[in-house]
């Protein structure tokens, strides 16, 4: 993969080699979904597969960015208006900006094995791994945790998505073979084992991504906003979802609406703590259990399923051998994260991807992962 990149790099910019090259991988969470932007408790690590980030200064006043995946180039002149930028290029630019706007044009290549749209956190991967190429080619003093802090800014200030700080967190700090229970209130973390004897995690990438999770993901983030405002005028002390006890549900006449999400969000984040005690006891029928809840919970209660992810999660959790499954990510697309029997996972996959063909016509993706450290330079010889 590497050595791809490195071709493609010398075919766009010419013999000078990067100054520096990043590997930022992507993100999976075990559970604790739609948490950590109410202050809570979320379980996630980096996957084996990544983004690679090749970078240098341009010395023709040229910004020049390219993104292999998807054959795309985006070039202007530092004094120029940017126009008809795409995605990618405004988390590039958004990043620049942010972090290093009064710094020089950039010559940047992207490219990896990082599914686009797959609920594995693509976005804030580039951003992350960006934003540790410009800490190094700059020589700035931020540590990684503010560097992460700075992500975050990026997905709610340029590009919109008021979401918490998980994504970078877990790009940017994990350890291999390790998930991070992360506080997101105190920002604190610790890292525990993720493997269960005799099991294996895998992804089902649905390759759907309705165009629904901007808009909801943001209303989601508004109910919770909502239910905070009106059990506050009762317990003053409550700040965030994370601070609301059943209790206060029973106590305040919510509207079902806003109930319903306020209960998955106390359930969810009592399902992080009890993940932590089923991994470091493994106990992998409880891992199960809670991976189905949490399914269950997102379907009806938080309502940011599909019904791709849906038929996944129902087939996956009827398959004898397979532990539990459920939908990861913001949702209405991407992965759902099975847990499994290490002996069922070959016959397992090819059933589930024709299970799959025959509902939707077209397979899924099985993605393999093993977890991985987070964010590193990339010495090559």
């Amino acid at each position: 993969m590497l050595d791809h990149l490195l071709q493609k790099w010398h075919s766009v910019f010419g013999l000078t080699s990067p100054e520096i090259i990043v590997r930022a991988p992507g993100r999976v969470n075990i559970i604790g979904e739609h948490t950590d932007y109410n202050e809570g408790w979320v379980l996630p690590g980096a996957m084996s597969r990544s983004l690679y980030i090749l970078i240098s200064k341009n010395e023709y006043n040229t910004h020049h960015w390219v993104a292999n995946d998807l054959d795309e180039e985006y070039q202007f002149h530092s004094t120029s208006v940017e126009k008809e930028i795409p995605l990618w290029g405004k988390y590039v630019g958004g990043t620049i900006n942010l972090y290093a706007r009064d710094t020089g044009p950039l010559n940047i290549l992207i490219g990896g094995d990082l599914p686009v749209g797959a609920g594995v956190s693509s976005s804030s991967s580039l951003v992350c791994g960006l934003l540790f190429a410009l800490h190094d080619i700059y020589g700035k003093k931020e540590t990684t945790e503010e560097l992460a802090l700075i992500g975050s800014r990026v997905e709610r200030e340029i590009i919109g998505l008021q979401g918490g700080i998980m994504d970078q967190f877990a790009i940017m700090l994990s350890k291999e073979k390790q998930v991070m229970m992360l506080d997101c209130r105190t920002k604190k973390y610790d890292f525990i084992p993720a493997a269960l004897p005799g099991c294996k995690w895998l992804l089902i990438n649905t390759k759907v991504k309705h165009q629904l999770i901007d808009s909801d993901y943001n209303q989601r983030a508004k109910e919770c906003r909502q239910v905070v405002e009106l059990i506050g005028t009762l317990f003053p002390e409550v700040l965030s979802l994370r601070d609301v006890k059943m209790e206060m549900l029973w106590t305040v006449n919510l509207p079902d609406v806003l109930y319903r999400r306020a209960r998955f969000v106390l359930e969810e984040n009592n399902r992080v703590h009890e993940m932590v005690e089923a991994l470091q006891s493994h106990n992998a029928i409880l891992s199960g259990q809670l991976l189905r809840a949490s399914h269950d919970g997102l379907r009806h209660q938080y309502e940011v399923s599909c019904t791709e992810l849906d038929h996944l999660a129902d087939y996956s959790n009827q398959y004898e051998g397979v532990l539990g499954s459920r939908m990861m990510g913001g949702g209405f697309g991407g992965c759902v994260i099975c847990l499994l029997n290490e002996n069922v996972v070959e016959k397992f996959s090819q059933h589930c991807v024709s299970s799959y063909a025959d509902r939707f016509g077209f397979d899924p993706d099985i993605i393999h992962f093993e977890l991985g450290n987070g964010v590193e330079s990339v010495v090559t010889l």
